[in-house]
């Protein structure tokens, strides 16, 4: 218990910050759920070409975690970076709950074969827990991967922390075909808010723009 206070006192700023981006976005998402009617089916042929791979539901289900961890890395060695990422974030799903709420979306999953019985119930649960399976496109798991790469990219860590992070990122967007959780044009959408949303956080210098309006005091 002692360890676990002196952690929340040392990261005060890096739980509140990842709380708004993640633990506000997670929420905004299924709370939209119940205010989409009529969701539009985005389909392209080249998504029939991509194999149903049922073990892969374990790198997709890596994804919190991961984007927690790096997330973490990132804060403790280049604040600057990090909070780059947080505003970018923010921004783009920001943009994907409009889009969200204007042009919701839905994904028709497959009968789920007989793998093996932790990986069918890791399945099961899987696609429980996010039913019915709305608000696909832009992905979430993949802008917030995109993110973590992005942010990486231009961070202090050193190539042997940024590449095993980047690689672990683009396994995860992967899985997100593979589990026959999101289409190419999911993954496509997320990548370009992705983008963009870098783009207006530099073209602006909204880091130092918040900064200098104490906006980030006390957490930067």
């Amino acid at each position: 218990m002692k360890k676990l206070k002196k952690f929340i006192k040392e990261n005060k700023k890096f739980i509140f910050t990842i709380t708004l981006l993640m633990g506000v976005q997670a929420l905004f998402y299924w709370v939209l759920k119940y205010f989409q009617t009529n969701p539009t089916y985005i389909y392209f042929y080249l998504d029939d070409k991509i194999p149903f791979i049922g073990r892969f539901v374990y790198i997709y289900n890596m994804f919190y975690p991961f984007c927690l961890i790096a997330f973490y890395y990132l804060y403790k060695k280049d604040e600057k970076a990090y909070y780059k990422g947080i505003i970018s974030g923010i921004i783009g799903f920001l943009i994907c709950d409009i889009i969200f709420l204007t042009m919701p979306t839905i994904m028709y999953r497959p009968v789920i074969p007989d793998i093996d019985p932790i990986t069918n119930l890791v399945l099961d649960i899987t696609f429980l827990y996010d039913n019915p399976p709305l608000n696909c496109f832009p992905s979430i798991h993949c802008l917030f991967c995109f993110q973590v790469i992005f942010s990486y990219i231009i961070s202090k860590h050193k190539l042997k922390v940024k590449i095993p992070v980047i690689i672990i990122a683009l396994l995860i967007i992967i899985s997100t075909l593979l589990v026959k959780q999101h289409f190419i044009f999911d993954v496509i959408s997320a990548l370009l808010i992705c983008l963009i949303t870098n783009f207006i956080t530099e073209l602006f210098n909204l880091y130092h723009f918040f900064k200098k309006k104490d906006i980030l005091k006390n957490l930067a």
